[in-house]
């Protein structure tokens, strides 16, 4: 699956960029506002290789459980 984002400034003051989480990756992970993503980079053959994982808090294992 390919998705297609737009990069902007997170903020006036800061030099960082971001950008939105496509709803299907959203509906997929469960995402919701607040959660937290671990990204993974690797470089092969010049080109930027990145993964996305959402990060489970010990909160969330529990709240799982119940």
């Amino acid at each position: 699956m390919v998705e297609t984002t737009i990069l902007s400034l997170a903020t006036s003051n800061r030099a960082s960029l971001r950008t939105t989480v496509p709803m299907s990756i959203v509906k997929q992970f469960g995402l919701k506002s607040g959660d937290m993503l671990e990204w993974i980079f690797e470089v092969k053959n010049n080109e930027i290789i990145i993964v996305v994982k959402p990060v489970k808090l010990a909160k969330d294992l529990i709240d799982t459980e119940r």
